[in-house]
């Protein structure tokens, strides 16, 4: 079994790519003569909507269409780089994502993936042009935050497609589908575990790096062990466990880096998650608090505010603090500066 990022694939994805981008003057079925590409792309029918019965209801399930459909979602998202021969897929969706993007823009962007991937699901197309839809699919839906896509994804992808293809799945994809089970049932572990004993010892390796990593991660957040989440959540904690591309396929190293992204996302919404609990727990324990440098100290720990990533989660203390005043979850103590009163949940 190869490696989804190996060269075989590198070279079967690039062919698959190349191909879909040539041939532009492809008539899809049931679309209207002389209507442009974009055109066509845009109005093509969902095969799942369709059911087969809408005039070009099938075109979707066509290979080469696949491929031009692939290109259209491209454009969509970003424009074609200088030199007009490649896609800077990576970045232009990495800056879809960095710069906030709405809601409804980040869901149209999963629907067309979506619409595509249906068509490679009832076209039973197994390559490596299948893969790399599904794997930049769910990339997308972990920085979007769409548990639902991501679900969907991951019930076809990991292990089913990854086998089918005969590759073997990158670490990459198998820590978003863990971690995304993390979030989906926090607090419970309860389909973590079911999915880490489906996906190990085959597919993840249990004496591996990657295994200890997200099996203390767990251990961590199931225990109330912030200070030990904290530090295993940490971006230097398991930056060494993802890819670090020197291909110069341009698409090998979009997914390397796009899933980066993904994991990095991920792992800061399970630190938010902590967060929220362990900040339940200490309004349940405490009367007041204070400013002290001890108490301050201890607050960052336990909150995970403590962080050297750039990140939402990475909020200064003073400003978290004030936050939870706004939020009616504090109020300044009279007569004392740096002392609050912890006002309990009701």
């Amino acid at each position: 079994m190869r490696s989804a990022r190996g060269s075989t694939r590198g070279r079967a994805l690039g062919q698959s790519r190349g191909r879909g981008r040539a041939n532009t003057s492809l008539q899809v079925k049931g679309s209207k003569t002389g209507a442009s590409p974009h055109t066509q792309m845009e109005h093509i029918a969902s095969v799942s909507r369709s059911s087969g019965l809408e005039k070009g209801g099938d075109a979707l399930k066509d290979f080469k269409v696949q491929e031009q459909y692939r290109a259209f979602v491209g454009e969509k998202v970003g424009v074609l780089d200088g030199n007009r021969d490649q896609y800077s897929w990576r970045l232009q969706l990495h800056k879809f994502w960095a710069e906030k993007q709405t809601k409804d823009g980040q869901e149209n962007i999963l629907i067309l993936f979506r619409k595509l991937r249906e068509g490679i699901f009832s076209s039973k197309r197994n390559d490596a042009f299948a893969i790399e839809v599904y794997e930049t699919s769910l990339c997308l839906s972990s920085l979007f935050d769409s548990q639902v896509q991501t679900s969907s994804i991951l019930s076809h992808l990991l292990p089913e497609l990854y086998t089918s293809a005969s590759i073997q799945p990158p670490i990459s994809s198998v820590l978003i589908s863990l971690l995304h089970h993390l979030i989906a049932g926090y607090p419970s572990q309860k389909t973590y575990f079911e999915h880490l004993l489906y996906l190990s010892p085959n597919v993840l390796d249990r004496t591996s790096e990657a295994y200890a990593w997200i099996s203390n991660l767990a251990t961590s957040l199931r225990t109330f062990n912030h200070i030990r989440f904290e530090a295993l959540s940490q971006h230097n904690a398991y930056r060494c466990l993802l890819p670090e591309s020197t291909s110069s396929d341009e698409t090998h190293d979009a997914l390397d880096r796009l899933s980066q992204d993904a994991v990095h996302a991920l792992v800061e919404r399970l630190r938010n998650k902590a967060r929220d609990r362990a900040w339940v727990v200490m309004r349940g324990a405490y009367r007041e608090l204070s400013s002290s440098e001890e108490t301050r100290a201890w607050m960052i720990k336990c909150l995970l505010l403590s962080t050297e990533q750039t990140s939402a989660s990475s909020l200064p203390w003073d400003e978290w603090m004030d936050e939870r005043c706004r939020d009616g979850h504090l109020r300044p103590k009279e007569g004392a500066v740096g002392r609050w009163i912890v006002c309990k949940v009701r």
